[in-house]
């Protein structure tokens, strides 16, 4: 007599197999948290996942970039700051140096305290940066990615604070040697080369007023991107996590409800084994 065995239905034993692996998977699933654990299981959600994987990777690298643009651009603002007013007390000690009634040792007073604003000058152009670098360097200007297409150069160069100031007619001095012939004109110049050294400390105040607009622009422009970069990697995150992690609720559901159809298939491959071969037959 031929085996009942061979009678069974190939379908009705593969269906079983199946729930039975399905089962298994999402028992795994609600065990790790995790919706799937191999690439096979959801091919289209771990591409996705991958491609989310390297774009956070690049966005850490921009992020990180922009928290150290931002602490380079907020020093240069803060010490561009501190010579903006410097250069706004020497306009005014010129102003009063252009006054004819001055007796010589008045003048020899601004003198010295233009001397003093000159070595701070002097000094806060050469500061270094929170990272041991020349906080306005020499050279081209170094720039920083912060997105696909977006460079920035945190601090302006040495040569555009100090070197390149526009004093009229096309022409540039340094400000070191701007501060020399204010000094020069004070204690022994006429009054015609105090004015023309007046006219001078207000190109200084044009120019660094100018330097420290565009840093604060610089600035808000960092902070912004900041936010923005944050608020995408939160998307991305959250994206992630909708691929990656189990919804434990509905996974228990659809466990329960595979559990139910495993049995309802075990019930029916039991009778149907049960049948004797002449049913079968006949």
């Amino acid at each position: 007599m031929e085996s009942i065995n061979r009678t069974r239905p190939a379908d009705a034993i593969q269906k079983q197999n199946n729930l039975s692996q399905m089962i298994a998977r999402k028992q795994e699933s609600i065990a790790t948290g995790m919706s799937f654990n191999r690439p096979s299981e959801a091919p289209s959600s771990w591409l996705e996942i991958s491609s989310i994987g390297r774009q956070s990777s690049i966005e850490n690298s921009w992020s990180n970039n922009i928290g150290r643009a931002r602490i380079l651009a907020q020093q240069a603002e803060s010490t561009l700051d501190t010579i903006s007013n410097g250069v706004i007390r020497t306009r005014e000690l010129m102003v009063l140096a252009n006054n004819e009634t001055l007796a010589p040792q008045d003048r020899e007073i601004i003198a010295i305290e233009l001397e003093s604003l000159q070595v701070q000058f002097n000094q806060l152009t050469q500061v270094k940066d929170n990272y041991g670098g020349q906080l306005f360097h020499t050279g081209d200007p170094i720039q920083m990615r912060i997105d696909a297409n977006v460079l920035v150069t945190p601090t302006p160069t040495l040569q555009a604070v100090a070197e390149d100031i526009d004093i009229g007619g096309g022409a540039t001095e340094t400000l070191d040697m701007i501060m020399t012939n204010l000094i020069d004109a004070v204690r022994t110049g006429t009054p015609a080369e105090r004015a023309v050294q007046l006219d001078r400390s207000k190109s200084m105040t044009d120019h660094f007023s100018t330097l420290l607009g565009n840093q604060g622009v610089l600035v808000n422009r960092l902070e912004e991107q900041e936010l923005r970069l944050q608020e995408s990697q939160l998307n991305t995150a959250e994206r992630r996590s909708e691929l990656e992690n189990t919804n434990i609720s509905e996974a228990i559901a659809q466990f329960q409800s595979l559990l139910v159809n495993l049995e309802a298939a075990q019930r029916l491959y039991a009778q149907t084994a049960s049948t004797s071969l002449i049913q079968l037959i006949g």
